[in-house]
């Protein structure tokens, strides 16, 4: 990666209380890069995504987004400079049609539901029936479409997978990929499907009780299972699975 990322997490120390949740996290997204960002339960990827989204004050260190320091920001003006979250709520309203969601654009705010029909041409079609009747796949490519409609610098998106069967969630990550592709736009992926996430990611980072415990490369990351999944079972079994790993790529051992 060279040049300046569109978003740096750098040494982020974040928590509810006085104790930390994430420990001094460092993590980029570079232009036209997707991250993905993965771990067990509880090891503190939301609270990630809600402290750059400026819901939530970080401990210590600092939030960059196109090389300037947002720690101190509001969500709105965060939202409003381009960096926006789709949170694991689908973020849709029942009661609303399809057409309808396009036109809630918060304090005057306008969508482009243009390129929510270009990424999702099925969306189109339903245009006029009610969020409520939709299926849950259905849901998720309108609260994807929104995302996409207010044209992001920086997307964040929080477990897309939810409620979902893996063939559909197999139709929509390609996406994200397509649209960091085609607008030079950097994506933050958390999801539970690791093996779908990296195939559409270019780097991912591992979180396990608040630390880092393993980046890189999403392909190597995806070649070598037993370290990644060394990396959930905690930091006691990855030294371990990086020897084995490095004697595997250079040929040396018993």
């Amino acid at each position: 990666m060279t040049g300046t990322p569109l978003l740096e997490l750098d040494g982020l120390t974040l928590g509810y209380t006085t104790s930390p949740v994430v420990r001094e996290m460092s993590l980029t997204v570079a232009p036209g890069e997707v991250v993905a960002l993965l771990g067990p339960n509880g090891a503190g990827k939301t609270t990630t995504l809600r402290a750059v989204s400026r819901l939530l004050d970080p401990m210590s260190g600092a939030i960059r987004y196109r090389g300037d320091d947002i720690t101190g920001r509001s969500a709105v003006q965060v939202a409003r400079a381009g960096l926006v979250q789709m949170s694991d709520a689908r973020s849709v309203f029942r009661g609303l049609t399809v057409e309808e969601h396009f036109r809630l654009g918060h304090r005057g705010q306008k969508l482009d539901r243009d390129i929510a029909y270009e990424y999702f041409p099925a969306l189109r079609k339903l245009a006029k029936r009610r969020a409520g009747l939709l299926s849950g796949g259905e849901q998720q490519m309108l609260g994807l479409g929104r995302a996409l409609a207010r044209r992001p610098t920086v997307l964040m998106v929080d477990e897309l997978s939810l409620g979902l069967a893996p063939v559909i969630v197999k139709r929509l990550l390609p996406i994200l990929r397509r649209y960091a592709d085609d607008t030079a736009a950097g994506v933050l992926l958390i999801e539970q499907h690791v093996q779908m996430a990296l195939s559409i990611a270019d780097r991912g980072y591992v979180l396990v009780h608040g630390d880092v415990v393993l980046q890189g490369d999403a392909g190597r990351l995806l070649r070598d299972r037993h370290l990644l999944t060394a990396s959930y079972l905690g930091e006691n079994e990855i030294a371990p699975a990086q020897e084995e790993s490095r004697t595997a790529d250079t040929g040396t051992g018993t």
